[in-house]
C-alpha cells in the first residue's frame, strides 16, 4: 500500500506538465503563441513581446509527459483601433498594419489603419 500511494504520487506530477496552452485564452491570460491564429478571443491577439536581443522570445512553456516540448508563452492582449502602434495585420480590428517607407524593416513597429 506504501508504494502505491508513491507511484500515484508521482504520476500526478508526470501528468500535471500535461499539455500546451489551449485556445480562446481571456485578455490578460497566457496564450500559446504557436497557435496565434486560435489563441485568444476573435477581438484579441496572443502578444509574445519583444524578442532577445540574439533572438527568440523570453517566455516559453515545456510540456508533454517528460516536458519534452516547448512552445513561446505571450498574453491575449485587444486589438488595436486606428492609430494603435502594432507589428502585424493580427494585433489590428482593421487587419491592416501600415509601416511607413517602401520597405519597413522586419521588426519595425506600424500603425492600425
Amino acid at each position: 500500500m506504501k508504494h502505491l500511494g508513491w507511484l500515484l504520487a508521482a504520476l500526478t506530477l508526470l501528468s500535471g506538465c500535461g499539455s500546451a496552452i489551449g485556445p480562446d485564452q481571456a485578455d490578460g491570460s497566457d496564450c500559446n503563441f504557436t497557435a496565434a491564429d486560435t489563441a485568444c478571443g476573435p477581438a484579441s491577439f496572443c502578444d509574445p513581446g519583444e524578442p532577445r536581443p540574439g533572438g527568440g522570445y523570453l517566455r516559453k512553456r515545456e510540456h508533454g509527459l517528460t516536458g519534452d516540448k516547448t512552445h513561446v508563452v505571450g498574453i491575449c492582449r485587444l486589438k488595436g483601433a486606428p492609430g494603435a502602434v502594432c507589428l502585424g495585420k493580427d494585433q489590428c480590428v482593421s487587419a491592416h498594419c501600415l509601416h511607413p517607407g517602401a520597405a519597413p524593416t522586419i521588426g519595425s513597429k506600424g500603425v492600425c489603419q
